[in-house]
């Protein structure tokens, strides 16, 4: 026995069987895409601002309504099907989402089912009576029912039982909804396109609604075709009367044989030809129109294509003077590899001795931990008996700290130091050098600066097994391998001392708006240029006097005061403690402050509470840093603090929270629009691993930061094995093993870190720049820096849907699954060369420009 069409049972088996095969999931995802991409956009902003909910009314297995999870909050987004087998199949697919299986047409409606928003896409032309059923689905719609159905459908789908005409679509619903948007889409010119004939898409809307949005003319939107459409069907009506006319001309000719009776009928048909010319002669008057404005629309591509070829050709031209240059640059680099060949090769054999060394201390380090090993078993076995008392009687944290304080730990802890020495001589020397430091109190540490400097620069660039050295002032300065820049420092008798600080620009006070004191929180010169540097340059900009507190831990190099950028000075001097009206900031990231050493002499001025990420051990480190942020916090939100800065809407809604909306003020991350847009970076010259990649795959997508924990690195490596066809470049340093997370794959690039000066050369190479942050809290409270100088190279950006601070940004494309995020990169793609997308980005960039989030601070400078 057949089945009934569009019964029940008909669909469960469509599903069940041959859906796929037959293309219904990309069917779905392509009438979604074209509705949603010929809505107004004022209804798609009302949606996001309004976190309307919306119900997919026939949602099938679920594809179109992920679709719409990159316009709306995947919470507010529900599929309905009658089908159980569809809904059982969505749920599967697409678990971030919510699926309903529930028959619309057979209950009754309740409160609870009403949804602000009811979309269907081509459903109805399933039903014989379909207004019957829009009627009893737009009571489940509060605000509009939208609609995409298949329009001037002639010869219909065996499925199909209605056609959608000009002459039966209503422009009022039954229960008050007017017809306030209809747009015909020609799919047949359509990439990729899955149908072959015209979409109409609908909204009804409820008339007090559209009311108080106060819509004009402009908004409204009422069309029965296009013009590629109505051209053709014109075409077609022109043929048919033609073929008329000449059936009536052979109808005359045969009445001109008969019967002269018959003239009253001849007359009657002649007046009937002649009306038949006139309408002929208005459709091809009207086809001519419409045929000049084709061929005017025409003209002004060609003109475009000539603009194009011009420059094309002056590119052209650049290029080949590029790459003659690039040309002598390679040989002089030729010439330089082939004297540091010979310098490596001397330094291998050198290399060799010390390995040779090292192995045989390695073997006398073996046989001393096997001499040991019997008296640690009995003293790891006594330990352990009591570690296992302690448990029982104090608990599992008090039973660890006693064994850190048993006499095995004591007795090898200096086999442990030995070993790492041998391993790694200047980190073991580092790590002693902080850890005693950091136990001094705090005069003596400002006292110790000079000499420790010196010590510390010794470790990091001493070879494996050197003696330690005695320092002495004005010492000859090594470039730090862990800094950023090319140029770390000057030699100290080009800083100026306290005394020539005070007399050169202290003296000038009067002349700045203000002073702004950065606390310590990172040096200057660090790998990754971030918020405290451009937040001071940006003050700097704006006339005010800002010092800058660097330890000389990364490779600052400092011994006084040294301006490194207009109106910036970075010092290594105690005497700024002594500064009295004035702004300083402290970091919420910085755990080497605490609120005793910043009162150690007094507020002196205003205090300002960074508070630019959310405490975690992802982010803070061990359990002591934790420890100290925190106090640093709590310092903050209970008073010590005259104002806190947030850098995300969440943190600045905790801040809120605890010390008031006065005292609170929202400076998210910026970025330097001039740095990331100036022309050097075009001529910057690029690896050869780059230039390789980016011939090789023609879509590419880009991230630059921190290869850091909170990547969401099992995303990233399905993404990479799923989409062969696009390449994955990845630029920056390796923060706790990151970079090995990332897929070993062809189609992925990892590159290191890239020196700030140079880094948009590189980032130019991207089609699309991404943002992988793992869902979570760390993704929803950080506002990262990366977005904005992504919007600074108007490249399209794809971010987690957890990061609340982008998809804030209606430009940014987002998903919450791989699957989703792919789609996400196809939609990138799409706009990636759109004139209008992509300075609409620059605009976005220039609202976002450091000086602007200085300029919101300067509300600290009141109180100083």
């Amino acid at each position: 026995m057949q089945t009934e069409i569009n019964s029940r049972a008909y669909w469960d088996t469509r599903f069940d069987n041959d859906w796929l095969a037959c293309k219904g999931d990309k069917q779905s995802r392509f009438f979604a895409r074209v509705a949603i991409q010929h809505l107004p956009s004022w209804l798609l902003d009302q949606i996001r601002q309004q976190e309307f909910s919306l119900a997919d009314w026939g949602c099938a297995q679920g594809d179109g309504t992920d679709v719409w999870a990159s316009y709306v909050v995947a919470e507010k987004i529900t599929g309905v099907d009658f089908s159980a087998s569809a809904i059982q199949q969505a749920s599967a697919r697409y678990p971030g989402l919510q699926f309903v299986n529930s028959n619309w047409l057979e209950q009754a409606v309740g409160t609870q089912d009403n949804f602000d928003l009811v979309f269907s896409s081509n459903t109805l032309e399933h039903f014989h009576q379909p207004y019957q059923v829009l009627h009893t689905i737009s009571q489940r719609a509060r605000k509009a029912v939208v609609l995409a159905l298949p329009y001037r459908e002639l010869e219909r789908d065996s499925e199909h039982f209605y056609s959608f005409l000009p002459e039966n679509i209503p422009l009022q619903l039954e229960n008050g909804f007017s017809l306030i948007w209809a747009k015909v889409v020609d799919c047949r010119n359509l990439e990729n396109s899955l149908w072959q004939g015209d979409q109409v898409i609908l909204m009804y809307a409820d008339t007090a609604w559209t009311k108080k949005l106060g819509l004009r003319l402009s908004q409204v939107h009422l069309m029965q075709q296009d013009t590629h459409s109505e051209l053709h069907q014109l075409q077609e009506v022109l043929s048919k009367n033609q073929l008329l006319l000449q059936q009536s001309q052979q109808a005359q000719e045969k009445l001109a044989l008969e019967n002269t009776h018959q003239q009253d009928m001849l007359a009657q048909h002649e007046q009937f030809r002649l009306q038949q010319q006139q309408d002929h002669a208005g459709l091809l008057e009207k086809y001519e129109t419409l045929q000049q404005d084709v061929q005017a629309r025409d003209q002004q591509i060609s003109i475009l294509n000539e603009k194009f070829r011009n420059r094309e050709h002056d590119l052209q031209t650049q290029l080949s003077d590029m790459q003659a240059q690039m040309s002598k640059e390679a040989e002089a680099q030729t010439q330089f590899l082939q004297a540091a060949q010979t310098d490596v090769a001397a330094r291998d054999a050198k290399l060799q001795q010390l390995n040779a060394s090292h192995q045989q201390l390695s073997e006398s380090l073996q046989q001393k931990e096997q001499n040991y090993a019997k008296l640690l078993q009995q003293l790891d076995l006594r330990d352990a008996q009591m570690a296992r008392l302690n448990l029982d009687v104090h608990g599992k944290e008090e039973a660890i700290k006693s064994l850190k304080q048993s006499f095995s730990w004591v007795l090898t802890r200096p086999l442990r130091f030995t070993k790492q020495f041998v391993q790694s001589p200047g980190r073991a020397s580092y790590d002693l050098a902080k850890f005693v430091f950091w136990r001094l109190p705090a005069k003596m540490r400002w006292a110790l600066h000079g000499p420790r400097h010196d010590f510390v620069r010794w470790v990091r660039t001493a070879p494996a097994g050197a003696a330690p050295q005695t320092f002495t002032a004005g010492a000859p300065v090594v470039a730090d391998p862990f800094a950023g820049n090319a140029v770390l420092a000057k030699a100290a008798n080009k800083d100026l001392s306290w005394p020539e600080f005070q007399q050169q620009v202290l003296s000038r006070r009067a002349d700045y708006k203000g002073i702004f004191v950065q606390e310590l929180v990172i040096d200057w010169n660090v790998p990754l240029y971030q918020r405290p540097q451009h937040i001071a340059a940006a003050f700097g900009r704006l006339g005010y006097l800002v010092i800058y507190r660097t330890d000389n831990w990364a490779g600052d190099d400092v011994q006084g005061c040294r301006e490194v950028v207009k109106n910036v000075w970075i010092t290594n001097r105690h005497e700024i403690n002594q500064l009295q009206d004035v702004t300083r900031s402290l970091y919420s990231t910085a755990y080497a402050n605490t609120p005793e050493l910043l009162l150690e002499n007094g507020k002196r001025g205003t205090l300002v509470y960074e508070y630019i990420d959310h405490i975690d051990p992802q982010i803070s480190g061990d359990e002591e840093n934790v420890r100290r942020l925190l106090a640093l916090k709590d310092f903050a939100f209970n008073g010590g603090a005259d104002y806190v800065v947030a850098s995300a809407k969440k943190l600045e809604a905790e801040a809120i929270a605890a010390v008031g909306a006065d005292k609170v003020i929202l400076a998210q991350n910026g970025v330097d629009t001039a740095h990331y847009r100036h022309p050097k970076h075009l001529s910057t010259p690029l690896p050869q691993n780059l230039q390789n990649f980016r011939k090789k795959y023609n879509k590419v997508v880009g991230y630059f930061g921190a290869l850091a924990p909170w990547l969401w690195y099992e995303a990233v490596a399905d993404l990479v094995t799923s989409r062969p066809d696009l390449g994955f470049v990845f630029i920056g340093p390796d923060y706790y093993g990151g970079s090995e997370k990332l897929l070993k794959a062809d189609n992925l690039l990892y590159m290191g870190t890239v020196d700030y000066q140079i880094l948009p050369a590189y980032a130019r190479q991207f089609d699309v720049c991404f943002i992988p942050f793992a869902p979570g809290e760390i993704a929803r409270t950080t506002s990262p820096l990366k977005l904005f100088e992504y919007f600074a190279l108007e490249k399209p950006v794809v971010v987690t849907r957890d990061m609340e601070e982008c998809v804030a940004f209606e430009e940014v494309f987002s998903g919450n699954s791989v699957e989703a995020l792919s789609d996400a990169l196809d939609a990138a793609f799409v706009v990636k060369d759109d004139p209008a997308f992509t300075q609409r980005l620059a605009q976005l960039a220039d609202a976002n420009d450091w000086d602007c989030r200085a300029r919101a601070m300067e509300k600290a400078f009141e109180k100083a």
